[in-house]
């Protein structure tokens, strides 16, 4: 077997198996996102969720459109300064997540601890408490990455994106294909030569 004939199988076997890996993690993410749909609660994974800030609220810190990463903390963990993801009681908002600075000492209340919070762009604190059995978590980092990535993916992006892959896969699919069309042909030729 010639090298480049190695280094193709070798390269299927490689894709193979990240085809596989890709859609048994697919599946999961896919599994967990639905669960987390039907309990009405945003998604975790090992203790992380990714939102999308979609209000100006908390600019300049976190712009709109911006992906956050949360880490699920225990609530006695949160203290002021902090910037928390929580599912708010405020009517406006209808118990949808929010994601808002705590701005001061969290506060005993009757059902335990409660947190004053404001989003960074607000000149008031919000009118209701977020509460520590409705936390989501706290805000890690923003992820520009991602933000871009769908970003790029928005309107004609996505063919900045898509092509480059499908003419890699067809290299890969091809390619290949070829190699193995000349191979038998050079075969096919040298048994006429010995058959004459």
């Amino acid at each position: 077997m010639s090298r480049i004939a190695k280094v193709i199988k070798i390269t299927k076997r490689a894709l193979t198996v990240l085809w596989w890996a890709a859609t048994i993690l697919l599946a999961f993410v896919l599994v967990g996102i639905i669960g987390s749909k039907l309990k009405g609660e945003v998604p975790q994974f090992f203790g992380y969720s990714v939102l999308q800030i979609v209000s100006g609220s908390m600019e300049d810190t976190i712009p709109t459109g911006t992906y956050i990463l949360v880490k699920k903390v225990d609530a006695s963990e949160i203290k002021k300064d902090d910037i928390i993801c929580f599912y708010s009681d405020d009517q406006a908002i209808r118990g949808f997540p929010n994601t808002h600075r705590v701005v001061k000492d969290p506060i005993q209340g009757e059902n335990g601890l409660e947190f004053v919070t404001q989003g960074d762009a607000n000149s008031e604190a919000d009118d209701v408490t977020a509460k520590a059995d409705r936390l989501i978590g706290r805000h890690v980092k923003n992820m520009d990455g991602l933000t871009q990535f769908t970003k790029a993916l928005e309107g004609n992006g996505m063919f900045m994106i898509l092509v480059p892959l499908m003419l890699a896969c067809m290299v890969l699919v091809v390619l290949p294909m070829f190699i193995r069309a000349k191979q038998e042909e050079t075969k096919d030729a040298s048994s006429n030569d010995d058959n004459r």
